[in-house]
């Protein structure tokens, strides 16, 4: 095997072990805010008063969902 040969395999090696671990990153992270966006140890910002915060539409704390479900009630009964 030549010297510029095992260059060139080196290099590829290193190309794709850099493409693998890009990708690794990319795909821990994008995970890691889909994981955070489901709401897990979520907290409250507006003292628990669901009306009119900014919050609600993505917010799962009980009392949100509470909300939620009541509007959704109104919303057919009418």
């Amino acid at each position: 095997m030549s010297a510029e040969s095992r260059k060139a395999g080196r290099r590829e090696f290193l190309r794709n072990a850099g493409r693998y671990a890009l990708t690794a990153l990319l795909g821990g992270g994008i995970g890691a805010l889909v994981a955070r966006d489901k709401g897990d140890g979520e907290k409250c910002i507006n003292e628990g008063v669901c009306r009119g915060c900014s919050r609600l539409r993505t917010c799962h704390l009980p009392q949100a969902m509470s909300l939620k479900e009541a509007e959704a009630r109104e919303r057919r009964d009418v």
